[in-house]
């Protein structure tokens, strides 16, 4: 006679760490547009508090309260729902900077200032884990490659304007534009995380800025 188990047996992924609640939409009809919204936004929380790796469909599901085959009819596996985030952060970023995305010849402080409250205001619509996603390792290649266009787009108004400050050349303009949107990120998850308000990312961001522009034209 073997032994009893009185355990239940372990589920075959863990659970993600994090609350997040079933939507209260969940049994409200929605438009096909306003629910593939919703099930970003729930994996956009789920990367966020949990990490990209959680990011599974009967997670999404619970979340947002609704059955499997509900997502599937949206996205078909894990990939394209963390790509659909991926995207829609990026569209929405760039939705709220035309000009400074599209333009080569702006100044530092206002480019600052306006990538500032374009991250800030896009985090807010959409949640983090678009931002999550830019700055950590992708999961696959064509993530990846999305996550480096991405980044390039987010640099790019910042080449001319350092050229023409430091007089440095192109490659090094590209390294201090990256240097730029790394220390970005990292005082953006501190106002994340509730230890800064907007104004002293900013003001933060305005200072390292400033340094190396310092360091660069004495």
């Amino acid at each position: 006679m073997g032994w009893l188990v009185s355990r239940e047996a372990a589920p075959l992924f863990p659970m993600p760490r994090s609350s997040i609640k079933p939507a209260t939409d969940a049994r409200t009809r929605l438009s096909p547009e306003d629910r593939r919204e919703q099930l970003l936004r729930v994996t956009s929380e789920i990367i966020a508090a949990d990490g990209v790796d959680m990011v599974r469909i009967p997670y999404v599901a619970a979340a947002a309260g609704i059955t499997r085959p509900v997502v599937y009819k949206f996205f078909p596996n894990r990939h394209e729902l963390i790509k659909g985030v991926l995207e829609d952060f990026r569209e929405e970023f760039a939705r709220r900077t035309p000009n400074t995305l599209s333009s080569r010849t702006g100044e530092i402080g206002s480019i600052a200032r306006v990538f500032i409250d374009a991250a800030c205001d896009t985090i807010e619509a959409k949640g983090s884990g678009g931002w999550q996603l830019m700055r950590t390792v992708a999961p696959d290649a064509e993530i990846a490659a999305i996550s480096k266009d991405f980044r390039g787009q987010l640099v790019a108004p910042w080449l001319v304007p350092l050229r023409e400050l430091t007089g440095v050349d192109d490659s090094e303009a590209r390294a201090l534009s990256d240097m730029f949107l790394s220390g970005a990120g990292e005082i953006v998850q501190r106002w994340i995380d509730g230890e800064f308000s907007r104004e002293q990312v900013a003001t933060l961001l305005g200072r390292i800025i400033l340094a190396v522009l310092i360091e660069f034209t004495e």
